[in-house]
């Protein structure tokens, strides 16, 4: 089918009646009468010869083929509103969606930081969040279905087509309940408690204790809990299950309030390193782009 002979106003009119799963709320939503909105939906299934929607009762529910074509003007209607976000925006105040993919784990601490002071700067922008693994969120990238991503680490052989910026390197220590027992000096004290981590795949206290303690781990068995991000190991050392490797930046506020202890370890710091990755050319949508300056202003060169 050629794309040019399809209505656009009837794919909009579609995806109003995808998102409001009935073609009476629709109309109300479209300020059109409730035959109009049928006339058009079933003139676009015509035209494209294949149903969009099953009739349960009063519902519709989408078909396979529904469900992709959604999908697909969910994605333009989004392109389009930032294309004339550019057009129409330029010298205006900064205005549209900003789309941040975040990897897992990552502290709310840190991102509701981020995000509620461009909120406050640009009150009609609006942010959605993804959380995924990084090779999701990259992808995503690509595919224009996200503005920018933070990692923890950089695109490695995407790096060709993505802008990689390094925000943060950022100081790993040991943070155990404070007054909870004495601070551990070495490897045999620190072997000795029980662990918070993140994922099986990874301890981060294997890579705390080899970087600090040439190269020797603690034990799998001290560590109790698999928690996969930062704030749920933060709450249960808090709470005292055990101890866990997090950012120095995000434990300073609880040391200051003597709810924990930290042990930097001897020697020189393990760093954890903070990416923000998107697409060369980017800046010209104002929002997203007001959005990187604010996590460059706000993450940037902390240590």
């Amino acid at each position: 089918m050629e794309l040019h002979k399809v209505d656009l106003n009837k794919l909009a009119t579609f995806l109003v009646i995808a998102e409001s799963g009935a073609v009476t709320a629709a109309a109300e939503r479209l300020s059109l009468t409730r035959s109009a909105v049928s006339h058009s939906l079933r003139a676009l299934e015509d035209e494209i010869g294949v149903p969009l929607f099953h009739r349960v009762g009063k519902r519709l529910v989408l078909t396979a083929q529904g469900k992709l074509l959604k999908r697909a003007v969910s994605e333009l209607r989004e392109r389009l509103s930032t294309a004339f976000e550019q057009v129409l925006g330029l010298g205006r105040e900064v205005r549209g969606l900003v789309r941040l993919g975040v990897f897992l784990g990552f502290s709310r601490f840190q991102l509701a930081d981020a995000v509620s002071a461009f909120a406050g700067q640009h009150p009609n922008t609006s942010v959605r969040i993804a959380y995924g693994p990084q090779s999701f969120l990259i992808q995503q990238l690509l595919e224009g279905k996200l503005d920018m991503v933070l990692s923890v680490r950089p695109t490695g052989e995407q790096a060709a087509r993505i802008r990689s910026e390094k925000l943060s390197a950022r100081p790993l220590v040991l943070a155990l309940k404070a007054n909870s027992r004495s601070l551990p000096r070495d490897f045999t004290q620190v072997s000795e408690l029980s662990i918070v981590d993140y994922y099986q795949s990874d301890p981060l206290i294997d890579r705390w204790t080899r970087h600090h303690f040439g190269g020797r781990r603690v034990p799998q068995e001290k560590i109790r809990v698999w928690a996969a991000s930062t704030d749920l190991a933060l709450e249960l050392v808090l709470a005292g299950v055990g101890a866990a490797v997090i950012p120095r930046d995000i434990a300073k506020a609880f040391e200051r309030h003597k709810q924990l202890q930290v042990v930097a370890g001897p020697g020189r710091p393990l760093l954890d390193h903070l990416w923000l990755n998107d697409l060369p050319g980017s800046d010209a949508a104002r929002a997203p782009a007001a959005f990187r300056e604010a996590l460059l202003g706000r993450l940037g060169g902390k240590s």
